[in-house]
């Protein structure tokens, strides 16, 4: 082609037909810019669509994840509503209106459950490389009702360290014999021997002390399990989006 086109710029010269050579070399740049223009066209086509495959595969991965949080999500909801039920309960004995329900497990009011979820921990730092805004807005939404669970869980875990745990053993509820006799036992297997005295914690029973105790434990148990819900909700929504984009 390159041959082609100094063939005829050097018939024309050689003829000195100046004005059909001006117009033929006006039109071969002309036609070196369109062909410029349709290759950075075609460039930036590619990268474009480099950049929607990459993105939707960024959408795949966080979809994955948020499936394996929302499984999560829901166990947490299950303990805290079994805590829920078990503060209710011993709240319901002290004021004798129900007596023991054996179906309880009373030694978990000890325990302090760690919430961790992959989203934030994982995607923080790639908003960069989500393109679509309202996909963006949403995930920074997930990002802050994460915070506002994690803000829950260490309110409850700061007053079962600071006064849950050292308030049970000032009134003997830890039962360390029971614990001693069973110590080649894992945890979960130590937590199905009793190892918690009920006996103890009735002699609480209609204290002003145990009863503030409950008091906290009700109001964060209800804050993280509002909490819990809130996220619950927004990581539904946030996996019909991405399915929706996804299917686009």
């Amino acid at each position: 082609m390159i041959k082609f086109f100094r063939t005829i710029r050097q018939s024309l010269i050689m003829e000195n037909k100046k004005v059909k050579y001006l117009k033929y070399a006006i039109g071969e740049i002309v036609l070196v810019v369109i062909g410029i223009l349709i290759a950075l066209q075609i460039n930036n086509w590619n990268d474009q669509r480099k950049l929607s495959i990459a993105e939707k595969e960024l959408y795949q991965r966080i979809l994955t994840d948020l499936q394996l949080d929302e499984i999560k999500i829901k166990d947490h909801i299950l303990q805290y509503k079994n805590d829920q039920e078990m503060y209710h309960q011993i709240y319901l004995e002290t004021k004798g209106i129900s007596k023991q329900d054996s179906i309880i497990d009373f030694s978990t009011i000890r325990a302090a459950i760690p919430f961790i979820l992959i989203i934030e921990s994982n995607y923080s730092n790639l908003s960069k490389d989500i393109l679509n805004s309202d996909i963006n807005e949403s995930i920074k939404n997930y990002f802050r009702l994460e915070n506002f669970v994690h803000d829950a869980f260490e309110s409850i875990q700061s007053f079962k360290e600071d006064r849950l745990r050292p308030y049970l053993s000032k009134y003997g509820m830890n039962d360390t014999k029971v614990l001693f006799d069973n110590y080649q036992l894992d945890y979960y297997d130590l937590r199905g021997k009793q190892i918690f005295s009920y006996p103890k914690l009735k002699e609480q029973y209609g204290t002003v002390e145990l009863d503030q105790t409950l008091f906290d434990l009700g109001i964060k148990t209800a804050w993280a399990l509002t909490a819990l819900h809130n996220i619950l909700e927004a990581n539904k929504e946030l996996q019909l989006e991405l399915k929706n984009e996804l299917n686009n």
